[in-house]
């Protein structure tokens, strides 16, 4: 990843680890403070900043709530409480993949 892609990833409140050749995960706590992170990978600026945007259109809200749901229906490892409060997080994490993207597109 180029050194002004990641400054600017950086500077928008994420953070950048490298995991491959070119494969990076990029990283911010959610509202709830969920530790949220997403996997991207490309040779160029460009490949980065459209998989960024193939995270977005694959994330999937329910199957994410689903995950951090304990068998009662309530929040578990940390998660909120309230089912609402984790879809909520859920959701508010697949808003900031596609702020992000709209920021380095």
């Amino acid at each position: 990843m180029n050194k002004e892609l990641i400054i600017k990833i950086e500077n928008i409140g994420w953070s950048v680890e490298k995991e491959g050749n070119n494969e990076y995960i990029i990283g911010k706590l959610s509202p709830s403070g969920q530790d949220f992170s997403i996997a991207i990978e490309g040779d160029s600026t460009k490949e980065l900043i459209d998989s960024i945007y193939e995270a977005y259109v694959d994330y999937d809200v329910s199957e994410e709530t689903y995950l951090w749901l304990d068998d009662s229906g309530h929040g578990a490892n940390g998660a909120p409480y309230l089912m609402r409060d984790v879809l909520e997080d859920m959701e508010a994490c697949k808003q900031m993949i596609v702020e992000l993207y709209g920021e380095l597109s």
